[in-house]
């Protein structure tokens, strides 16, 4: 049997219930490469891709994603663009231990996380 070791989680797709709005909000709020590509938007990373398709999301409740940034300030820094920006944080920025946290709910309700962690 194949060690899981091996599996790195490398795309991940999301149904989203507007584009537009996700594009905007993945794109210019959070400043990530858009692609519109044929019905759907991709964000294209050196390690990962996230594909948005137009299709209601269902069930969110069990599912959120996170991006890793450097420093407990630049958790901070995104938790100012993203309130003057709009955007529902939920929880955070908050400290517990080596990891600071951000939580908040991007045009479809999806959880999303920016986090860092002490090294």
């Amino acid at each position: 049997m194949q060690s899981t070791a091996t599996l790195r989680l490398a795309h991940l797709s999301l149904g989203v219930n507007d584009l537009d709005a996700a594009e905007r909000f993945y794109g210019e709020l959070l400043g990530l490469p858009t692609q519109r590509v044929e019905e759907h938007i991709e964000i294209r990373r050196p390690d990962f891709l996230l594909v948005l398709c137009l299709r209601p999301p269902s069930d969110r409740a069990k599912f959120h994603f996170g991006f890793r940034v450097e420093t407990f300030d630049d958790v901070d820094a995104w938790a100012e663009r993203l309130r003057g920006g709009g955007a529902e944080i939920i929880s955070g920025p908050s400290s517990e231990g080596a990891l600071r946290q951000l939580y908040f709910l991007d045009p479809d309700g999806y959880e999303v996380e920016i986090y860092a962690e002490k090294r």
